[in-house]
């Protein structure tokens, strides 16, 4: 049975195809005979406007599909004997016509419904043939007939009958092999249209950065991580020249994608370097294949690319690590072949100091050496707390509390004068599982810098919020003039420093720490000046504790904390 869509294109062909059989009808018979009535066939036009008003009226309020259509062609079938009946019987030009009805029957009902209404139509013209034969029934103005009368017989019958089951036969064949590759293509489509679901899906859902493009330079798909990585919009990407795509800050990519469609050769594991939207040059690994169609013709090339910025930082911090493990088997042999000797000459040095009276340039030069002598003792030391530093001992610290009470100790620093100081407990922060002392010392050296940067004037605003469902972050950020890319990428390695008489191990001691307790520590420049260390650490299953608000503090001008 068609589908009620179908029935409806159904009505519209049939109201044309009967505009068509009665004009060609009256057109005939105006020209072969005048004073022949046109009339009833225009009325037979209007019968079959109506029925199919009515037709779609019912279909419109939920009738069966299927006694509309039988309803339908049960109406046909006796207009179609009306037509014949008024343009001369059994010998009108118009006796074939019952062969449209058993086409769209076998159209819309198969085999079964075309054989029949060829049964239904045999039926009408041999019982109407009959009929007329008998005399019973008269065709009007027998003497204006398109086609003289002429005596019904057998062949008539005959001729009929069987042209009308072969139309019932081939148009239900017809149908069926219609239905048959119309549900094919159906299920093709339905087959095309997942695999372009599914292939939509992966490419969406990669996150690997795909890019397509066809032997016009232009590119005819990409990804999402394809638009992210390289601050693309899709919609701006499509259809457009590779050149208009991919500008100067992708312009190593774009090279290889159009040496690979010059040569026709694959690449792979190839690294790039592209500079995203906001001047950050991000490395990629590059792969590119070459696409052909099934005779071997170039169809274009696709590229696929990972942003690698991950994958280097990692690698900088596995040798990072390294050379902070080499510099700890070292440390322990240097201080103790340096650290002895200096505690003789520095003891020796304070002897002579106490027994000799010395003056002027002697006396300031005795001064130097002691002076010096606690400095190295001092960066031994310092050295020393690095390569030995310790395994956490955690337990669940409030470092909102920690905090605090390194705001109060830094009042009395004085590289800290002048600088206004502000604490912010931004949302719910439970306690985290920490060592209490080494985290001090972390924040102590954070904080100090800090000023240090600013030369004991701006402000440092020191804020502590949950970082997700699992993690705190602590922000120190100050107003000072910031970091330079280059010294930003070694501020954490031993011995660095941008200080006047530093030691550089302050800051490499609080990256291990951060880095001991499974926690990050990064470091970025602020718009607008300043620098700003982030530290990210997991927190444990513990109750949590609601913020106490906000403490500000201004240090030098006394804290209230």
């Amino acid at each position: 049975m068609s589908d009620r869509r179908t029935i409806h294109r159904f009505l519209l062909l049939r109201m044309a195809v009967a505009a068509l059989v009665v004009g060609a009808g009256a057109l005939i018979i105006q020209v072969t005979s005048e004073g022949f009535p046109v009339s009833p066939l225009y009325v037979t036009l209007v019968v079959i406007a109506a029925t199919g008003g009515i037709g779609a009226a019912a279909m419109h309020a939920g009738a069966p599909a299927r006694a509309v259509v039988w309803g339908l062609i049960g109406a046909d079938l006796l207009v179609e004997a009306v037509l014949v009946h008024y343009s001369g019987g059994v010998s009108s030009q118009f006796s074939l016509v019952y062969a449209l009805t058993i086409v769209a029957a076998a159209f819309l009902e198969a085999m079964p419904g075309g054989m029949a209404t060829a049964a239904a139509a045999s039926a009408c013209y041999v019982l109407y043939g009959t009929a007329e034969s008998a005399g019973w029934i008269v065709p009007p103005a027998r003497d204006q007939l398109v086609v003289p009368p002429h005596r019904f017989g057998v062949l008539d019958v005959y001729m009929h009958v069987a042209l009308f089951f072969l139309v019932g036969t081939v148009g239900g064949y017809l149908s069926r092999r219609i239905r048959d590759k119309g549900r094919a293509l159906e299920s093709a489509e339905n087959e095309l249209k997942q695999l372009r679901v599914d292939t939509d899906y992966i490419l969406n859902n990669m996150s690997s950065g795909i890019v397509v493009v066809d032997t016009n330079r232009r590119v005819i798909t990409i990804n999402p991580a394809a638009c992210e990585i390289l601050s693309l919009r899709r919609d701006d990407v499509l259809t457009r020249p590779l050149e208009a795509v991919l500008g100067d800050g992708a312009a190593s990519l774009r090279r290889e994608l159009l040496d690979a469609l010059a040569t026709g050769r694959d690449v792979h594991r190839h690294e790039v370097t592209v500079e995203s939207a906001d001047g950050r040059r991000v490395p990629l690994g590059l792969s590119t294949s070459i696409m052909r169609d099934a005779g071997g013709r170039l169809r274009g090339v696709i590229a696929v690319f990972q942003d690698l910025t991950e994958v280097k930082e990692m690698r900088e911090r596995v040798r990072r690590a390294d050379r902070l493990a080499a510099v700890g088997e070292l440390s322990a042999g240097i201080a103790h072949e340096l650290r002895n000797p200096l505690a003789s000459i520095s003891g020796s040095i304070e002897l002579l100091a106490g027994e000799l009276e010395l003056e002027g340039e002697h006396r300031r030069l005795m001064e130097l050496i002691l002076r010096e002598s606690d400095r190295l003792d001092r960066i031994i030391s310092e050295f020393l707390d690095f390569a030995r530093l310790r395994h956490p001992s955690r337990r669940p610290v409030d470092l909102g509390a920690c905090l605090e009470e390194v705001l109060v100790l830094l009042r009395n620093n004085a590289r800290a004068e002048g600088v206004d100081v502000v604490l912010e407990r931004r949302g719910e922060v439970g306690p985290v599982r920490v060592d209490d002392e080494q985290m001090r010392q972390v924040f102590t050296n954070l904080a100090v810098n800090a000023c240090e940067a600013m030369e004991g004037r701006g402000r440092l605003e020191v804020t502590l919020e949950a970082d997700g469902d699992d993690g705190v972050r602590i922000v120190f950020r100050d107003t000072g003039p910031g970091v330079v890319a280059p010294q930003r990428e070694r501020l954490f390695e031993p011995f660095f420093t941008t200080k006047e008489g530093g030691t550089g191990l302050g800051l490499a001691i609080a990256g291990r720490i951060v880095a001991a307790h499974g926690g990050t520590i990064d470091v970025r420049n602020v718009d607008g000046g300043g620098a700003e260390f982030v530290i990210r650490l997991p927190v444990g299953r513990i109750e949590t504790v609601r913020d106490t608000g906000t403490v500000a503090a201004g240090v030098g001008a006394g804290v209230d904390a």
